[in-house]
């Protein structure tokens, strides 16, 4: 047996008292309960043995945690905990945005003047061309080249004309004529400009015709040359989103074999989400990742390289991964969803629906905004969501309040912003993650033609009016379908707010 103060075989050292015992055999401690016996000298060398490790456990775990000067909500805690390394300083999170919205102008700069006899419903600029595609009317796809210094120049400004833009409407997409690129046989759902290729993907409504979509590259192949599909068991398309180029593939997946697909596009088809793929050999082909959810698909977007989150008409907010079959439901939205967008983090997405809901959801805490097990300490006035003038200002008296039932089914958000569109499915946003900034089309009664918020904070930094009250006839026509933050062109930095406007398209400069 071994002694703590020197290794004296038969001994044992007694810290209290400070000196040897001589240790007692099995045998000779037999029916008495002597102290330095076998048995106790065990016993005390496994609880010595515990307590040291339990020193050094505690020891690490104190050395590797960081300790907070101030405590706070343990939330705020968790969250501040994932972020790690990603956490930002108070100016880029709250007076970036504001300054950098403070220098837009607040009056349209026209791109695109309406033509005659429609309107442009959609657009979709080639980050690499520059060409602008655009939506005449409801099924005809057209295609305008940018000027470029080689050809003639373009004739001046004419700064004496009044007119309801402060600037003239002669601009490097305004001089080269309209080259017709496709015409579906119903209306027009989608158009998407795809960032590896350049082609281009429209998808359709469907009416007496089925719902198709149709691939091609104006800029290689010519107009009306390209390949359609037509989805089986569907009823219509409600959108597409292609992958962006900016999402870097899994650090494990960095030496694996290279993807033999160069494009992907994940279209919400009904109650079904198809994801196409472009080959190297120049052919689309298509499969069913998702298959029939209970109600339809109405937005969908990427959020990584390999997940797609999208969202149906009953509110429910669900993931599938590229890599895996089926999909996961997250969050519930009160209200029918309209538009689903990426913000700053593949962990926190904005969406946007109905009865003026637009809110930040972050998967890592898809909480319910009522627990079920509280449902006996529920009251109808202390809870938000249960008031039928949470989401907007306008009171109505048609709108049904909100029961027990279905408010503690409904996700809680981490920021709302301020938003008003009643029942338009088709009011675009957009989202610049470096900055910090979202857009939203507001509806068209409300006075407010786009209004511009911080996705940290939730705060309205920007409102642009719409003054299509004022306006002739002919001008107030058409909602704002198309809403996009463009790069400048050439400039690194510079980032341009185009949307539909008055029938074109127009541009919000800084």
């Amino acid at each position: 047996m071994s002694s703590y103060k020197g290794e004296l075989p038969g001994l044992y050292w007694d810290a209290d008292k400070e000196k040897y015992f001589g240790i007692q055999s099995r045998a000779a401690a037999r029916g008495t309960d002597l102290k330095y016996s076998v048995e106790n000298i065990r016993k005390e060398d496994k609880k010595d043995r515990l307590q040291k490790a339990d020193s050094a456990r505690i020891d690490k775990i104190r050395k590797q945690r960081v300790v907070r000067r101030h405590a706070s909500a343990l939330l705020r805690t968790g969250v501040e905990r994932e972020l790690g390394s990603k956490r930002t300083s108070f100016y880029l999170r709250n007076l970036l945005p504001q300054a950098c919205m403070s220098q837009v102008s607040a009056k349209p700069s026209q791109v695109i003047a309406r033509p005659d006899a429609s309107i442009i419903r959609y657009f979709d600029r080639d980050p690499g061309s520059k060409t602008l595609y655009v939506v005449q009317g409801d099924n005809t796809v057209k295609a305008r080249r940018i000027h470029t210094n080689i050809g003639p120049p373009l004739p001046t400004q004419n700064t004496t004309e009044a007119n309801d833009f402060d600037s003239s409407t002669l601009n490097t997409h305004s001089f080269l004529p309209w080259d017709d690129v496709a015409r579906t046989t119903s209306t027009v759902s989608s158009l998407n400009c795809l960032p590896v290729t350049g082609a281009l993907a429209t998808t359709t409504y469907g009416s007496d015709r089925p719902p198709v979509v149709y691939f091609n590259d104006p800029e290689r192949d010519g107009p009306f040359i390209g390949q359609q599909f037509t989805p089986p068991n569907c009823t219509t398309i409600w959108g597409a989103a292609a992958r962006p180029t900016s999402f870097s593939p899994s650090p494990r997946l960095a030496n694996s074999v290279a993807a033999t697909q160069t494009e992907h596009l994940a279209v919400a088809a009904s109650t079904r989400v198809l994801l196409f793929t472009h080959a190297p050999t120049g052919t689309w082909d298509f499969r069913v990742v998702v298959h029939t959810v209970k109600s339809d698909i109405l937005a969908l977007d990427w959020i990584s390289r390999n997940t797609i989150i999208f969202g149906s008409r009953d509110g429910k907010i669900r993931l599938h991964d590229t890599r895996s079959g089926g999909s996961s439901h997250i969050f519930t939205h009160p209200y029918p969803i309209s538009k689903l967008k990426r913000a700053d983090d593949d962990t926190r997405l904005i969406c946007s629906g109905l009865q003026d809901s637009l809110f930040l959801y972050d998967i890592r805490s898809p909480r319910l905004s009522h627990h079920p097990s509280a449902s006996r300490d529920y009251r109808a006035s202390n809870h938000d969501y249960s008031n039928p003038n949470y989401f907007t200002s306008q009171g109505t008296n048609k709108r049904k309040r909100l029961d027990r039932d279905t408010s503690k089914s409904w996700s809680q958000p981490v920021l709302s912003f301020t938003h008003q569109n009643e029942a338009d499915l088709e009011l675009d946003i957009d989202v610049h993650p470096r900055l910090g900034l979202l857009a939203a089309a507001q509806d068209t009664d409300s006075g407010s033609a786009i209004r511009v918020s911080n996705i940290w904070t939730g705060k309205t930094v920007k409102t642009i009016k719409s003054n299509w009250r004022v306006l002739s006839a002919r001008k107030r026509v058409g909602n704002i379908r198309s809403l996009k933050f463009m790069e400048k062109d050439g400039e690194e930095d510079g980032v341009d707010l185009w949307a539909c406007w008055a029938g074109g398209v127009s541009k919000f400069a800084w």
